[in-house]
């Protein structure tokens, strides 16, 4: 399983949605840490999996210099590790850093959601609306990775509504280890209608422009899909640990 795992042929097609094709007047190196990062945080390509970078740049028909920069951001976020004379690795999800990952967001989302319910305009209360009915049917079909990524929609667009900019690109860049965990949990039936139904008394909360009930219900939510995923992380451990 391993080997066929760590084949370049595999990693491509992990990696690279089909008739991939880069966008030449933008960045190189910024797509592919996209590309990359997708496929690392979707758990398509696994912790220990190998990071194939000729064969990567030979299949976008570029140099391996974007590729580099795009390893280099990757490893400053951990999400993989660079390992001189070895090669390029998907990093691991360690237990401490999944822990610190969920405090961290827990702190920032607290904060965030008192604001968003002071300034939350009827606009961006009908985008929420809009996302979660999107994100519904998502979990009705079955697709945990639009579920997953509709449900991040979710919880950015109330940051967007705190007007703390900074905040929400903390919370991005600290869920990473979350995400990994939660592209397993998503899997499991009961997990996606669980989720739509805090976020809807979520929603209640906002519309009503309560603080305290913002935050109530928001903690309610972080707090009990925190055990699920300690309980999945538990399970898998040795998926997650590489």
């Amino acid at each position: 399983m391993k080997s066929e795992r760590n084949s370049p042929e595999q990693f491509i097609a992990r990696v690279l949605p089909r008739d991939t094709a880069l966008d030449r007047a933008q960045p190189l190196s910024v797509q592919i840490y996209r590309l990359l990062r997708e496929a690392i945080v979707t758990m398509a390509v696994l912790p220990s999996d190998v990071i194939f970078e000729r064969a990567l740049s030979e299949t976008l028909g570029i140099s391996r210099t974007p590729v580099r920069e795009a390893l280099q951001q990757l490893a400053r976020e951990e999400l993989v590790t660079i390992a001189a004379q070895s090669g390029t690795f998907v990093a691991p999800v360690r237990r401490e850093q999944f822990a610190e990952s969920a405090l961290i967001r827990r702190v920032l989302e607290r904060a965030s959601i008192r604001s968003a319910a002071e300034l939350i305009t009827a606009r961006e209360l009908d985008a929420l609306h809009d996302i979660h009915e999107v994100h519904r049917r998502a979990v009705e079909r079955g697709d945990s990775v639009e579920a997953i990524r509709q449900d991040n929609r979710f919880h950015a667009a109330v940051g967007a509504a705190a007007r703390l900019p900074k905040v929400l690109q903390l919370i991005e860049l600290v869920r990473s280890p979350i995400d990994r965990v939660r592209y397993v949990t998503a899997r499991e039936p009961e997990e996606g209608a669980r989720t739509l139904a805090q976020h809807q008394r979520v929603l209640e909360t906002l519309a009503q422009h309560d603080p305290d009930a913002a935050e109530h219900a928001l903690l309610a939510h972080l707090d009990d899909a925190l055990l699920r995923q300690q309980r999945v992380f538990d399970q898998h451990v040795k998926l997650f640990e590489g």
